[in-house]
């Protein structure tokens, strides 16, 4: 029997008719079952954690099966052809399983935007999972999938979104680049960086300082700490801010996990891509961390609130743009 799962897929994947999974060192389609799977990671001292459940449900995807793959504000169908395969050229993505997306006539792929689900459906996506079931929406999903393989958008709204989606992910995609590389107007040695982190928590409601760097004792240091209070909660972040190309390790969790202050979230904020690994090992140690394409993804929602010379130091533009 089929099944219903959401998965977090590199979007360049869907054009390569196939969805990915990350675990760069491991090479799923080496092993017969998955508890092979697992008992490979334990002979090379890979680390999963609370992984293990969405690693198996990954490996064990099967012909037939219904994909829910989220892009900006809209999410992608599939059909699972089963073939898996590994490749090192898209990051988060390494291991993979053939998919044929529902597309329009001209070959784009079938958008179907996020507040044309229902609600339930929709909260479910929201979930902070890489594999998660959606059986309990497989009857809703084959229905629309249904409709949908027989038709078009379904409205010049939809059109719209599409186009328009496809736009903001280039952009974010061109930012990102910039920002790792240097080509924005940003201050350079990371200065820039951890300012613009600064100036977004304080559109998030916090008063926000950098610590002196002899502040901390030993290995311990944040870059940034940030209050926010109000008159029922109140909130203390510890912040590691990293201005990186490439990978991101652990050594600002490390840095974040030696300030002795229990009460205080600790995040590692960072330009560049954190291995699975790495996730695993700050999720051990109640980090949160935020990755290059998270950061720039609220560095979208703020845009429109940033200030005029920060906008301009990132080449945002407040001109409106035809689709």
């Amino acid at each position: 029997m089929s099944r219903a799962l959401l998965v977090r897929s590199p979007a360049i994947l869907s054009h390569q008719y196939q969805v990915g999974y990350g675990w760069p060192k491991v090479n799923f389609s080496d092993y017969a079952s998955a508890d092979d799977l697992m008992g490979a990671f334990r002979e090379q001292n890979i680390e999963v954690g609370r992984k293990e459940n969405q690693i198996r449900r990954f490996f064990n995807i099967q012909q037939g099966d219904l994909l829910v793959v989220p892009v900006n504000r809209a999410i992608l169908l599939a059909r699972t052809t089963g073939k898996k395969s590994f490749s090192l050229d898209v990051p988060y993505g390494e291991n993979r399983v053939g998919a044929e997306f529902l597309r329009n006539h001209d070959g784009s792929l079938k958008r179907v935007p996020r507040n044309d689900l229902p609600n339930a459906l929709e909260t479910r996506l929201k979930i902070r999972m890489a594999i998660a079931s959606l059986d309990e929406f497989a009857e809703e999903l084959e229905a629309l999938y249904a409709t949908l393989e027989e038709g078009g958008h379904s409205s010049i709204s939809s059109q719209y979104e599409a186009k328009n989606a496809d736009l903001v992910s280039e952009a974010k995609y061109e930012l990102l680049k910039r920002i790792q590389t240097g080509g924005t107007y940003l201050a350079s040695g990371g200065e820039g960086f951890e300012r613009l982190v600064m100036e977004l928590l304080e559109l998030e409601g916090y008063s926000v300082h950098r610590p002196s760097k002899n502040h901390y004792p030993g290995i311990a240091d944040a870059d940034i700490e940030a209050y926010r209070q109000d008159r029922f909660t109140s909130a203390k972040l510890l912040l590691q801010v990293k201005h990186h190309q490439g990978t991101t390790n652990a050594h600002g969790i490390k840095q974040l996990t030696a300030i002795e202050e229990e009460s205080a979230q600790r995040w590692l904020i960072t330009s560049a891509l954190i291995e699975d690994e790495t996730k695993t090992y700050a999720e051990s140690h109640d980090v949160q961390i935020m990755d290059g394409a998270e950061f720039v993804d609220w560095l979208f929602e703020q845009a429109h609130r940033l200030k005029i010379t920060t906008r301009s130091r990132l080449g945002l533009s407040d001109a409106p743009v035809l689709v």
